[in-house]
């Protein structure tokens, strides 16, 4: 017997994925054709809708029955060993699909009444600063915050001026990504001065600040622990740095950009540690050169410089020590602006973040 499905597959931003091609797998170690629920693949159309024909199975009949799952069942990892068919106990959908360019192959747990599936990546995106990023500096009032942060910070009121650098590299992505959906969507450029405490704005830009924050400051966290880490040796900043750079260097290659942490500056002091963990900074990098075999040209939208769109972090693999006779390499980096002076980044990784729909004014 012969059973059709059909669903949509979407982007997870709730675009429509046009062109991806869809298969239906037993929940087995191996995706061999003979494993195959699908006759033949199908393939999604302009507004994501896909159909397929499934062979009999007894996966349809007994691992069927779970239908909780949420709609929008996303997952992080791509190409990653860990989803496979195997991994589920019930038939996965095998979606392979193009971003920037790449070919891309995720899997996602087949569900038989909740027909919309997320791909785990942004529509991929072209930014440009002085297209895509606020017009002003990244330079804000102070204020008393409307929410609480970490006991450990010290935080009740923001003394003095302060930054949302996070929160700007992440809105400036969420107004690029509104725009694939909608040409009419608002635009980031109208914005031309910065907005005054409690403006729409500045709470949109204040949540997506502590967005990046991750689940309980998590991220912050790591901010502290990366800030007292020495540069040099197998624990050291920089090789920790290269050894993140392959997932930001991933999603730069499907299209998608990265809001990043840039580690300045460094201390051993913990009483002290509150109050440096401001002077490190947020970017959003956008796209990368390989200039040298071992040399990386990462382009950045940095908010304390608007409209520059020669940003740039220059990453070098070098020898940062050696572990029983074994060379340990990590990266030399340097923030790099044409008209401004150098600057050491002792490291760098990949902030978290979700889209949101940016306000109107």
């Amino acid at each position: 017997m012969v059973a059709a499905y059909s669903g949509k597959v979407f982007w997870s931003t709730g675009l429509p994925a046009q062109g991806a091609q869809l298969r239906l797998y037993e929940p087995l170690k191996s995706n061999a054709p003979d494993m195959e629920i699908s006759q033949q693949p199908g393939l999604s159309g302009a507004d994501g809708s896909f159909s397929l024909n499934l062979k009999d199975s007894p996966w349809l009949d007994t691992n069927l029955l779970d239908e909780l799952s949420p709609l929008s069942a996303q997952f992080e990892s791509v190409n990653s060993p860990g989803l496979h068919p195997s991994d589920t106990n019930r038939p996965a959908l095998e979606i392979t699909f193009q971003a920037n360019g790449k070919p891309v192959q995720a899997y996602l747990p087949f569900r038989k009444l909740h027909r919309g599936y997320y791909l785990p990546l942004n529509p991929p995106v072209d930014f440009l600063p002085s297209r895509d990023g606020f017009a002003f500096i990244n330079y804000f009032k102070p204020f008393d915050p409307p929410v609480s942060f970490p006991d450990w910070l010290g935080l009740r009121r923001i003394q003095g001026a302060y930054g949302l650098c996070g929160g700007m590299s992440s809105a400036a992505y969420d107004y690029r990504l509104a725009r694939l959906a909608n040409p009419n969507a608002p635009n980031i450029r109208q914005y031309t001065t910065i907005p005054n405490t409690g403006t729409v704005l500045h709470r949109f830009l204040l949540r997506r600040a502590l967005d990046t924050f991750g689940m309980g400051g998590s991220m912050i966290a790591k901010v502290g622990e990366w800030t007292m880490l020495p540069d040099l040796g197998a624990a050291g900043v920089q090789k920790l740095t290269l050894d993140e750079f392959p997932t930001i260097q991933q999603k730069l290659d499907y299209g998608q950009c990265v809001v990043t942490t840039l580690i300045y500056v460094s201390t051993n002091d913990i009483k002290a540690l509150p109050g440096k963990l401001c002077e490190n900074h947020q970017v959003l990098a956008y796209g990368y050169t390989q200039t040298a075999p071992d040399t990386y040209a990462i382009k950045i939208y940095d908010c304390n410089f608007p409209d520059r769109d020669d940003a740039l972090l220059q990453a070098q693999r070098v020898q940062v020590g050696v572990v029983n006779g074994q060379p340990v390499f990590g990266f030399s980096t340097y923030e790099v602006i044409p008209g401004v002076p150098n600057r050491l980044v002792r490291g760098f990784f990949e902030m978290p973040y979700q889209p949101a729909q940016p306000p109107a004014r």
